[in-house]
């Protein structure tokens, strides 16, 4: 299975890269370009959707590292919605989950940068 990536501007500058497929180590350059190009204009205020995520190597978990670290450093972040039980259980054994937000609904996700924005 192949990986196919479609971003979505939300309010708030806010950008929706929807993942479809699989991240492995052959593939995973895809992300990891795409997350750059957004910094490149600007957009570091990112929400990943992996609802239609097959499967994820250890090389897509450091794509999402390094995309967490290049947001922040443009003063933005990546935050993660979707994330199925076996993802779950990967973060926490890894301890992702003390690194990135992880929200339940795109929704909540978009709404907590607008939440970001008016208390900072």
């Amino acid at each position: 299975m192949s990986l196919a990536i479609e971003c979505q501007e939300r309010e708030n500058d806010v950008v929706v890269v929807d993942i479809k497929g699989e991240i492995t180590f052959e593939n995973s350059d895809i992300l990891r370009e795409k997350i750059n190009e957004l910094g490149e204009q600007g957009k570091n205020r990112i929400i990943i959707d992996l609802a239609n995520l097959k499967y994820m190597s250890s090389a897509g978990m450091g794509v999402l590292v390094h995309g967490l670290k290049k947001t922040r450093t443009g003063k933005g972040d990546l935050r993660l919605v979707n994330l199925s039980a076996k993802m779950r259980r990967v973060f926490l054994i890894t301890q992702f989950t003390h690194h990135f937000t992880v929200f339940q609904t795109l929704d909540e996700a978009v709404k907590s940068f607008q939440q970001n924005q008016q208390g900072g």
